[in-house]
């Protein structure tokens, strides 16, 4: 087993010590208690961490916000330092690597945690329960994923537009590709955002991924990951996809001219669309994602052992991931909850949004959640994710095809995870 402190060195290059060792500012207010959070994408609104120091004035709240990779790698850094945040958000393709080091994390059953659990899907919970049982994180939202699409471009193409129609036409992920093939044969424009992020729909559909329940890797003999690798690979191969990388100035200018006329979507996708393209309002629907329901991403904020305000930075999650502030989210967001105690809440049950075409988006993803099994995340899932996005990057160059990517792929893995 790779020793924590082994770990620090592989991440010592990409994960500039200055990144996760800064000293907090010292100049806070003598009476003030200060929280610090670090975090990545919008795990965290500001907008209410400025409503929690409005009601709460002996607590002042700084956020340090990080891309993924970035923020986890600075986490293990500071966690070896001791000089941690008060509160991390841990991303659930990192939680089976911080399962394995319990002793970094505060056991929130010590803070009341298990009080709150009754409220969460069972799923959901248990991706912040640590290899010896203890709880080291308490999840944020479900990434319950779906299509969202363009009707007035699926319209121009002659595709119809109707929800249930538009599931119809992919009860599979090759007929999601073979509409795709439709689309652009009529259009010459891109079906799909990015043909890549079909690999981590198709993966997170499966009871397992690269570990069994032992932590035994099955990356290579779990039939779900080829098959994955397969979706991905032959909907590149077909060119419908922009290739545009998520979340880049590029992928945004598309959403706004329409470039491509599809986007996986789990839940919190939907908020990004809206932020980034405001002008697409009532042009987009949400339609089934092929082959069924799936997760894609989610969170948990723990608590460092190093934190130096424990009781305050678990104060501030009880309030942060309470049903009532996760409903009010989901109103404010439709960032969908994971607390299953408020499904039944009109507020979620009947949600509809104007921007998505009004479609019933509560009843969808409510569906999906409560449908989900948990996947065991092993230790490494995200370096072997990024050896697999890797080897798709190769195949939507062209400068392997999908075979040579498959092997040279099982090849690094085999040599770094083993």
């Amino acid at each position: 087993m790779i020793k924590f402190s082994k770990t620090l060195k592989a991440v010592a290059a990409i994960a500039a010590l200055s990144a996760g060792l800064g000293q907090f500012s010292a100049a806070q207010a003598a009476s003030q208690t200060t929280i610090t959070i670090w975090s990545f994408g919008n795990v965290i609104r500001p907008e209410l961490v400025t409503e929690y120091e409005a009601a709460h004035p002996d607590i002042n709240i700084v956020v340090k916000k990080s891309e993924l990779d970035p923020h986890h790698n600075s986490l293990i850094t500071a966690m070896l330092a001791k000089n941690t945040p008060d509160i991390a958000a841990v991303e659930v393709s990192y939680s089976g690597y911080f399962r394995s080091y319990p002793k970094y994390f505060t056991d929130l059953r010590t803070l009341g945690a298990s009080d709150m659990q009754k409220d969460y899907l069972d799923w959901r919970w248990e991706q912040g329960v640590a290899d010896n049982g203890s709880v080291i994180g308490i999840p944020t939202d479900v990434g319950g994923a779906a299509i969202a699409y363009r009707t007035d471009l699926f319209k121009a193409a002659g595709l119809p537009t109707d929800p249930a129609k538009v599931s119809a036409l992919w009860p599979t992920w090759d007929a999601y590709t073979k509409v795709g093939q439709q689309y652009k044969a009529k259009t010459k424009k891109a079906f799909i955002d990015n043909s890549g992020t079909i690999f981590a729909a198709i993966l997170n559909q499966g009871t397992q991924k690269y570990y069994d329940r032992s932590g035994g890797l099955i990356y290579s003999t779990n039939p779900q990951v080829k098959s994955a690798f397969n979706g991905a690979s032959n909907a590149l191969a077909a060119g419908i996809g922009s290739n545009i990388s998520q979340f880049t100035s590029d992928w945004n200018v598309g959403m706004n001219k329409g470039t491509f006329a599809t986007v996986i979507a789990p839940a919190w996708m939907l908020d990004y669309i809206k932020q980034q393209a405001p002008g697409t309002k009532g042009k987009w629907n949400i339609a089934s994602l092929p082959g069924g329901g799936g997760n894609i991403g989610g969170s948990q904020l723990t608590i460092p052992v190093s934190a130096k305000h424990p009781q305050e930075a678990m104060d501030f999650i009880k309030w942060y991931l309470s049903p009532q502030m996760q409903l009010r989210v989901f109103k404010a967001y439709g960032l969908f909850p994971s607390t299953k105690s408020i499904y039944n809440d009109p507020a979620v049950a009947n949600y509809t949004d104007p921007f998505f075409s009004n479609a019933p988006l509560g009843a969808i993803y409510t569906k999906g959640a409560l449908a989900l099994k948990p996947i065991f995340e092993g230790r490494q899932q995200r370096q072997i994710d990024n050896i697999f996005g890797q080897a798709l990057s190769r195949i939507a160059l062209k400068k392997q095809s999908a075979a040579a990517a498959w092997q040279q792929a099982l090849s690094e893995i085999k040599k770094t995870v083993g």
